[in-house]
C-alpha cells in the first residue's frame, strides 16, 4: 500500500533526525565530531572578552619555568629542587593562599641531595608553606588504574595531591578532568584538589560523598557535568577511568611579561623572588601554579592556538599544561562551565528544522525548500552563538546542518521522483564515489558498490612524516604543497609497486594495506619491504631537496605495521562511501606509528606481522612487550632496520651487538649487566633510541628493582 504524502514526509523527517543523531554519536568516524568541536573553538574565540569578564578577579597566578629561567639553572633533569624550594618560599612569604607545583616528585636523588641539599630544602619549603598541592600521574593496572603518588618524603608534608593527567588529543586539547577512578576509589584531579584547598574544603570527602550520591557536588557545578559514569557507581567495573569536562578557556595562553590578551598573570620563575619581595600583592591570597613553560612534551594546542595577538598579529601558539589546569581550575572558581545541551533540547531542535525544511519542499518545491534550508541553517547557528555568549550553553551547529541537508535531499529526491523528473538527474546528484584502487574489483563485481564488507586478514601500514607540521609553519604555502606532493607521489608509487591498496592520505600521513581487495598471500612481506623502501626513498629525497636548497630540513618518516583480521569493504553512508578497513588490528597499526617516538625508531611492527612474514628476510630487533591505548592484550613489537642483506652504519652495527646482549641480561633480570651493555650501545651510537630507553630502565631497576612477578609489560597511555 502506497504511503500518504504526510506519511512519507514523516518518514523523511525521522530518517533525517536519525542520520544527524547517529552521525553525531559516531562523529569520530565521520569527522562530524571534530567539525562540531571546531565550531566550539570558534565560539570561544568570538566570546573571548565575555570569557575573561567572567574570570575578572585574577585569583590565579602562573609561575612559568621559561627559557629565561632555565638558562640560569645548573641542570634541567630533574628540575633543580633548590630552585623549586626557593620559589615556594618566596610566594609563601608573599602570602599565597594555595601553591600548586606541577612537577612530579616521583623520587629523591641521594647524590644530588648530597651536593646541593635540594631534596631536603624542597621538603622543608613544602612543609613550611603548609599549602602546597602536588601532582601525580595515573597508570593502568590489571585491576584498573592507580595514582602513582609522589615520594612520601615530599607527599607526607604536602597539603594535597591531584591527578595531573590530561586527555591526549589528536590535535586540539579541549577537556580537563574532575576526578579519576583508581583501585582505591575516586581521586581528585589536580584542579579539583587545588580548588578544594583554596576554598577550605576536603577533596577526599567531596569524592567519597560523590561515590554515594552518584555526582560531584560542589557549588555551581551543573549536575550534568558532575554526574559520575554509571560504571563508577553500580559496581559494574570497566569503562572509562577519568571523568572529563569541556574547559571554558579564559583566553589565549599567558606569557611572562605580557599583558595583552593574556588569560592569567604570569611571571618567569627567574623574577619571582624579586617580585615577591618588592610587590607581594601579586601573590597575596592568590592560587599560584608553578609549571614548565618550555617543555615540548607539555604543550598543547587549545582553541586559541592559531588566534592572532591584538598587538603584533602573531599567532598565540601553544598552551603549556600548567595553564590548561589553570583554565580548568578557573571554571571551578567562577562556577561557569560550558554546558552541552541536553538530548531533549537537541532532538526537538532537529525535529523542527527537519520538519520545516522537508515540509516546505513538499508543499512549495525545491527552490522554496532551499531557501528554508538556508534560513534554518543560519537561524540555528545564530541561536547557538547567542546561547553560548549569554550562558555558555553548547548548542550543536553541525547536527542541525546535517539534519537540514538530509531532510532537504530526502524530500527533494522524493518529490522529484513522484513528479516524474528524470531519474538520471537523481543519479548524478547522488552518484557513488569509490577510490581508484578498487576500480578493477568493482568492474568485475558491481555488487562491491553496496555498503558493507567482509572479514579478512590483511597487513596495514601507517606512516607519518615527522616534523612536517613545524616545517610547514616555516615554509610558504606553495613550497609546502610542492614538497608534500613530491613526497606523497614517491611513497604512493612504492605502495603500488608492492601491489598494495592506498586507503587514504591524512595530511602527510599515509594509510595502506595488503591482501584486499586483491589477494596477496605474502601481504606481510610486501608491507615490510614497502616500509624499508620508504625509508630508502626518503633518504634519496632528502639528498635531492638538500642539493636544491642547502637550508632544507631533513625529514623522517615513522611507520607502524600490523597484521590481523579486519572488516574490509565500502565504509560510509548510502550516498557516499569509500573502500577501507576497520577493526582492532587497524587501531593497533595506527598506535604503533606514533609509538616510534618513544623509542627513537622509524619502523615498528607487531609480532603478528612477523608471524605472517618471513622474518629471516629482514634485520630486526625486539623493542618491547606493550599494550596500547584501547587494547588490553599485550603485543611484542620489533624495529625493522633493513633487508637481511642491508648494511648499516658501523656505529649502529656495534650498538646492535651491545643491545642484543643487554636485552638478554635484561630478560634475565640482571639489571646491572644490562645497564653496562646498554651504556656501551649508547656510547657506540649516541643516537640509538632503543638503547637509551633501556639504559634508563636498567638504571631505574638497579635503584628500585621490580617485583619478582613483574611481567615486563609496558602500558602505553597515549595514542
Amino acid at each position: 500500500m502506497r504511503l500518504s504524502r504526510a506519511g512519507v514526509l514523516a518518514a523523511i523527517v525521522v530518517a533525517a533526525v536519525a542520520a544527524a543523531v547517529l552521525g553525531s554519536r559516531y562523529g569520530y568516524l565521520t569527522g562530524l565530531e571534530e567539525l562540531e568541536l571546531l565550531t566550539l573553538d570558534y565560539r570561544q574565540r568570538v566570546f573571548a572578552d565575555q570569557l575573561r569578564a567572567a574570570s575578572d578577579d585574577n585569583l590565579i597566578v602562573l609561575v612559568l619555568f621559561d627559557s629565561t629561567a632555565v638558562r640560569a639553572w645548573p641542570y634541567l633533569s630533574p628540575f633543580p629542587r633548590p630552585v623549586l624550594a626557593g620559589l615556594i618560599r618566596s610566594v609563601s612569604a608573599a602570602g599565597a593562599r594555595t601553591i600548586g607545583l606541577d612537577v612530579y616528585l616521583e623520587q629523591t636523588y641521594e647524590r644530588l641531595n648530597a651536593m646541593d641539599g635540594g631534596d631536603d630544602l624542597l621538603r622543608d619549603a613544602i612543609r613550611a608553606a603548609g599549602n602546597v598541592v602536588l601532582v601525580a600521574p595515573t597508570e593502568p593496572t590489571d585491576q584498573g588504574s592507580r595514582m602513582v603518588l609522589p615520594d612520601p618524603f615530599f607527599g607526607d608534608v604536602a597539603s594535597g595531591v591531584g591527578a595531573a593527567d590530561l586527555p591526549t588529543p589528536f590535535e586540539t586539547l579541549r577537556d580537563g578532568l574532575l576526578a579519576v577512578r583508581t583501585e582505591g576509589g575516586l581521586e581528585p584531579s589536580w584542579p579539583l584538589a587545588l580548588y578544594a584547598h583554596a576554598q577550605g574544603l576536603d577533596a577526599g570527602a567531596i569524592l567519597r560523598e560523590a561515590e554515594n550520591q552518584g555526582f560531584i557536588d560542589i557549588a555551581g557545578l551543573p549536575r550534568s557535568i558532575g554526574r559520575l559514569p554509571r560504571s563508577w557507581t553500580n559496581g559494574s567495573g570497566g569503562g572509562q577511568t577519568a571523568h572529563p569536562f569541556t574547559i571554558r578557556f579564559v583566553g589565549p595562553p599567558s606569557r611572562p611579561g605580557e599583558a595583552e590578551d593574556r588569560a592569567f598573570p604570569a611571571f618567569s620563575a627567574s623574577l619571582v623572588s624579586t617580585v615577591a619581595m618588592f610587590s607581594p600583592e601579586y601573590f597575596r591570597d592568590k592560587i599560584v601554579l608553578m609549571g614548565t613553560g618550555f617543555h615540548d612534551s607539555d604543550k598543547f594546542r587549545t582553541p586559541f592556538y592559531d588566534v592572532p595577538r591584538s598587538d603584533t598579529g602573531e599567532l598565540h601558539g601553544w598552551t603549556y599544561g600548567v595553564e590548561v589546569h589553570a583554565n580548568a581550575l578557573q571554571n571551578l572558581l567562577d562556577r561557569q562551565y560550558i554546558r552541552p545541551a541536553g538530548n531533549a533540547i537537541v532532538w526537538i531542535m532537529l525535529l523542527v528544522l527537519a520538519g520545516l525544511t522537508a515540509g516546505i519542499v513538499f508543499w512549495r518545491g525545491a527552490v522554496w525548500g532551499a531557501g528554508a534550508a538556508v534560513i534554518g541553517a543560519l537561524g540555528s547557528s545564530a541561536l547557538a552563538f547567542q546561547q553560548f555568549g549569554s550562558s555558555f550553553l553548547w548548542l550543536p551547529i553541525v547536527a542541525p546542518m546535517v539534519v537540514i541537508v538530509a531532510a532537504y535531499l530526502g524530500s527533494t529526491a522524493y518529490v522529484s521522483i513522484v513528479e516524474g523528473r528524470d531519474k538520471r538527474f537523481i543519479k548524478s546528484a547522488f552518484g557513488k564515489f569509490v577510490s581508484p584502487s578498487v576500480v578493477d574489483e568493482i568492474a568485475a563485481d558491481p555488487a562491491k558498490l553496496q555498503l558493507g564488507g567482509q572479514a579478512r586478514t590483511i597487513t596495514i601500514l601507517f606512516s607519518d612524516l615527522a616534523g612536517f607540521t613545524s616545517l610547514s609553519e616555516d615554509l610558504e604555502a606553495e613550497a609546502v604543497i610542492v614538497l608534500l606532493n613530491d613526497y606523497l607521489s614517491e611513497m604512493t608509487q612504492l605502495v603500488l609497486d608492492e601491489e598494495g591498496c592506498l586507503d587514504k592520505y591524512i595530511g602527510d600521513a599515509v594509510m595502506a594495506f595488503w591482501n584486499a581487495p586483491k589477494a596477496a598471500p605474502d601481504h606481510a612481506d610486501r608491507a615490510l619491504r614497502c616500509a624499508i623502501m620508504m625509508q630508502r626513498r626518503l633518504t634519496e629525497l632528502n639528498a635531492r631537496w638538500k642539493a636544491a636548497d642547502p637550508e632544507a630540513r631533513e625529514l623522517r618518516v615513522r611507520i607502524g605495521i600490523n597484521t590481523g583480521e579486519v572488516v574490509v569493504g565500502n565504509v560510509g553512508g548510502k550516498d557516499r562511501f569509500d573502500y577501507s578497513a576497520i577493526g582492532d588490528s587497524v587501531n593497533l597499526g595506527a598506535r604503533l606509528e606514533p609509538a616510534n617516538k618513544d623509542y627513537g625508531t622509524l619502523v615498528m611492527t607487531s609480532e603478528y606481522t612477523l608471524d605472517a612474514a618471513t622474518p629471516e628476510n629482514y634485520r630486526l630487533r625486539e623493542l618491547d612487550f606493550m599494550t596500547v591505548v584501547g587494547q588490553r592484550k599485550p603485543v611484542k613489537v620489533y624495529e625493522v632496520l633493513e633487508l637481511a642483506d642491508g648494511l648499516l652504519e658501523p656505529a649502529k652495527e656495534e650498538a646492535l651487538l651491545h643491545y642484543a646482549s643487554g636485552m638478554s641480561a635484561y630478560k634475565n633480570r640482571d639489571w646491572e649487566l644490562a645497564e653496562q651493555y646498554f651504556k656501551a650501545a649508547v656510547e657506540a651510537d649516541p643516537e640509538d633510541g632503543p638503547s637509551k630507553v633501556y639504559l634508563d630502565r636498567a638504571r631505574h631497576w638497579v635503584a628500585d628493582p621490580p617485583p619478582v612477578d613483574w611481567d615486563f609489560i609496558v602500558h602505553r597511555t597515549k595514542k
